[in-house]
């Protein structure tokens, strides 16, 4: 290694750095200054230091990743299924970023489920601090009131909706790591304050279904086959109450037109073609029975349904199904951020991979990438391990 390699190998962001940069990076989205800490903390901070400090091992491991390929056949087939130049050009923004965003990713130190906890937790009462600063700023500025759904935010995560399907993926992973350290306590206390200020707060339906399946796959994947007919019972009679909590609330909000939009976009699939779809990008607005305005199918999985057809909605479903359940079978953590995500998805959002670094990147392209990489980084320490046998 010659002097100049020297110098630019100690020049090369350290593991504490790549761990600040990204939560930088999430708490940049919780700022009230528009995106613009958000977009320079991710492309200055994440993309130019990935870019220019990764090694070709680095590299060769990521590309060389079964899972990777997934996420880029969904951007392929985008990019042939595109209804015009500016839906390509966008997919291929997306697919740049999201490679970045695994190869910056791979460079987080592997985290203990100790660590994981603090994490989680740290992550949670950000979220909280959030909430709470904008009910204060709602009651100061638009005569909010306690027992009201929260308007806008005014940060880049700015949807009540996603703010709360975020906090039940920190509380998810909190859990997660509570229940690798046998800590049922600091998970039952938890899960109360979290999914309380959700439905009182927030009152977001999304987030019952998105916390309940994944608690109820949590338990069965995390607590040892000893300790369920001990745990299970006391732990299911905590969420059930929990969970009734935020029933009479969500039942007041009314109709959410689902039912009916998902029809809508469905026909208009089939019109189209059911196995390629009317084609990646496309917008067909719609107005409900009674005038509501509904600019997209509020559904990753009918997005792309009407997208690409089942075609589409395969890919998309092997983009994040194979690392989920690889994620969860090799206990990282990622995978519990992705699960709640997936399943709020399922009643929200639009692509799984933009080009804009919106409030859906937290509940999918950012879990998928960190998982992605984990299982890179997994799979290359399993490798080494076996020569050095």
């Amino acid at each position: 290694m010659n002097a100049l390699s020297r110098i630019f190998t100690k020049l090369a962001p350290s593991e504490r750095y790549w761990a600040s940069i990204f939560f930088i990076f999430f708490c940049a989205a919780l700022l009230p200054f528009g995106s613009g800490p958000q977009k320079v903390s991710f492309y200055l901070g994440i993309v130019f230091p990935a870019l220019v400090f990764s090694t070709r091992e680095e590299y060769r491991r990521l590309v060389g990743n079964p899972y990777l390929l997934l996420p880029v056949a969904l951007c392929v087939y985008a990019l042939l299924r595109s209804a015009d130049p500016d839906a390509a050009l966008s997919t291929l923004k997306a697919l740049f970023t999201f490679l970045l965003l695994a190869l910056g990713a791979m460079k987080v130190p592997t985290a203990q489920p100790a660590v994981v906890k603090r994490g989680a937790l740290l992550f949670i009462t950000a979220l909280l601090i959030y909430v709470l600063a904008n009910a204060i700023h709602q009651a100061m500025t638009q005569n909010w009131l306690p027992g009201q759904r929260l308007g806008k935010l005014f940060g880049g995560v700015e949807n009540v909706i996603f703010c709360t399907a975020l906090l039940v993926c920190a509380l998810v992973v909190y859990s997660w790591a509570c229940l690798r350290e046998n800590d049922y306590r600091s998970l039952i206390i938890a899960n109360a304050v979290v999914m309380t200020s959700a439905f009182w707060l927030m009152q977001s339906r999304t987030a019952l279904p998105a916390w309940a399946g994944s608690m109820a796959i949590l338990a069965a994947c995390a607590i040892p086959p000893s300790d369920r007919r001990r745990v299970l019972p006391w732990l299911f009679l905590s969420m059930l109450a929990i969970g009734a909590l935020g029933i009479p609330a969500l039942l007041e909000r009314g109709n959410s037109y689902r039912v009916e939009i998902w029809t809508h976009y469905l026909a208009e699939m089939r019109e189209c073609g059911a196995l390629f779809g009317c084609g990646w990008g496309l917008d067909r607005p719609f107005t409900t029975h009674d005038g509501s305005a509904i600019p997209h199918p509020h559904s990753i999985y009918v997005q792309h349904l009407f997208w690409g057809g089942f075609t589409g909605l395969a890919l998309l479903l092997l983009t994040l199904l194979p690392p989920l359940i690889a994620g969860i079978r090799q206990a990282h953590f990622a995978a519990w951020a992705l699960l709640p995500g997936c399943i709020a998805l399922l009643f929200d959002g639009r692509g799984v991979i933009t080009s804009n670094l919106n409030q859906r990147w937290f509940l999918a392209a950012v879990p998928l990438a960190f998982l992605i990489a984990g299982l890179t980084t997994q799979t290359a320490t399993s490798t080494a391990s076996g020569k050095n046998a």
